[in-house]
């Protein structure tokens, strides 16, 4: 009798683990996230406002932007000899408009 009654915790722990699986996938599970890009060229939420040869040429576009109140940054392209000028996408159209006169 004690064996049955073993065997009877164990099957219901079993069941209970396996709802709680499908309950957890049910509720966790899709998850329908971009593959990440390992290639360099997805800054996000981030966009292009301009493409520089030099570092130095960037931060200094960058910091004309943020001087004007947008919010900006500059990093490294993907190729050699680039850098890009990025800012959200809201502030894309006042900046190349603050950057078409540089």
């Amino acid at each position: 009798m004690a064996g049955v009654n073993a065997w009877i915790q164990t099957l219901v722990l079993i069941v209970v683990f396996g709802l709680l699986a499908g309950v957890l996938r049910w509720a966790f599970g899709n998850d329908r996230r971009a593959v990440p890009d390992y290639t360099g060229d997805d800054f996000g939420l981030l966009n292009e406002v301009a493409i520089v040869p030099t570092e130095e040429a960037a931060r200094v576009l960058a910091k004309r932007l943020r001087t004007a109140g947008i919010k900006a940054t500059s990093v490294r392209g993907a190729e050699p000899g680039a850098y890009r000028v990025m800012v959200f996408p809201v502030d894309v159209p006042e900046a190349k408009l603050l950057l078409r006169d540089v």
